[in-house]
């Protein structure tokens, strides 16, 4: 197993290869350092978090296309659900992952948060 971008404010990885095969990516919308996540709504937080993911995903040797499925949880999911899929089909394009998004209760006023697995090529 190989450990990336292994956050230095929380005791937890981002982005774990397993394998060699799979690429496991948890983010939220707080930068690194920060405690507390970036401003602009769900809508900033998706952003940010799909910055950090290009981000962990060149550092793998993957690009989005190589995502194939998407776990979104949302603090409020019926409310904000449509400004995130217009920010995911900005990002994905025409490449969108399987995805599944659920209501849940965040922690630090997190609107969203998002886990990713991505394969790597054959």
């Amino acid at each position: 197993m190989k450990f990336l971008n292994t956050r230095k404010t929380f005791p937890i990885s981002s982005a774990v290869i397993t394998g060699n095969k799979l690429l496991e990516v948890v983010l939220t919308g707080i930068r690194g350092g920060d405690t507390k996540p970036i401003k602009g709504g769900v809508a900033g937080e998706m952003r940010e978090i799909f910055r950090q993911l290009d981000e962990i995903l060149t550092e793998a040797g993957l690009t989005k296309t190589h995502v194939a499925s998407a776990r979104l949880y949302l603090q409020h999911v019926n409310r904000d659900i449509a400004e995130v899929n217009a920010v995911y089909k900005d990002y994905f394009g025409s490449h969108p992952p399987c995805r599944r998004a659920y209501g849940v209760d965040l922690q630090v006023g997190m609107l969203v948060e998002a886990a990713f697995v991505a394969e790597f090529p054959a």
